[in-house]
């Protein structure tokens, strides 16, 4: 087993706009190759997750801008994979996708017709994230959609299971959370997984 832990200190406690703006300029720096090649290891260790396995429903998202990008998960037959669709000011909307994909208020493609999922039915969520940190923190883009969708998750039982991805660069040592963030259940990252509450992050040599 291969340990990779996180530098001491590494933006130790740092306001979460802090973090955004240098990681958001670190991600748009990434060539097409890189992402592409950091997606299929994303998507790689998603499907061997306990949590992925069977026959599911479950949100995902198109990746921007330098994601990590899971769209490959909607070409598993086993998974039915709703996409969040955006109303700004508004929680998401998840929609399994009948048709063409449309243009968001943000420049996202996005379902504009198909059947709509309760995002509290699915099963699990893998979600975007700016920055994470070992405790399941995450910082997104700013507008606190998934924050204000999954609030009440604990209210279903079981709730679904919160994933996050993105590039190893962009896990960091500790994030100020507020009480209204949402933490993830894992994380998912071209260099390992992160379950919360772990000490260190694990990457099983030979995985890449």
């Amino acid at each position: 087993m291969l340990e990779l832990v996180l530098r001491k200190g590494q933006h130790l406690g740092m306001e979460p706009e802090v973090v955004r703006t240098e990681m958001l300029q670190r991600r748009m720096a990434q060539s097409p190759e890189a992402v592409r090649r950091a997606s299929e290891v994303v998507v790689r260790r998603l499907l061997a997750l306990p949590e992925l396995a069977g026959r599911l429903r479950i949100g995902a998202y198109l990746g921007v801008r330098g994601e990590v990008d899971p769209s490959a998960l909607c070409h598993v037959d086993r998974l039915e994979v709703a996409l969040p669709a955006t109303t700004v000011g508004e929680p998401l909307r998840f929609v399994v996708p009948s048709g063409p994909l449309e243009e968001g208020p943000y420049g996202i493609l996005q379902p504009g017709e198909g059947t709509e999922v309760v995002p509290l039915d699915l099963d699990v969520v893998v979600l975007p994230a700016v920055a994470v940190d070992r405790s399941g923190h995450r910082v997104g883009h700013g507008a606190g959609f998934y924050d204000r969708t999954f609030a009440d998750r604990r209210d279903r039982t079981p709730p679904p299971v919160l994933i996050g991805v993105c590039h190893s660069f962009q896990v960091v040592e500790n994030l100020d959370a507020g009480p209204w963030d949402v933490p993830l259940d894992l994380v998912v990252t071209d260099a390992g997984i992160i379950r919360r509450g772990m000490a260190h992050l694990r990457a099983r040599m030979g995985e890449d």
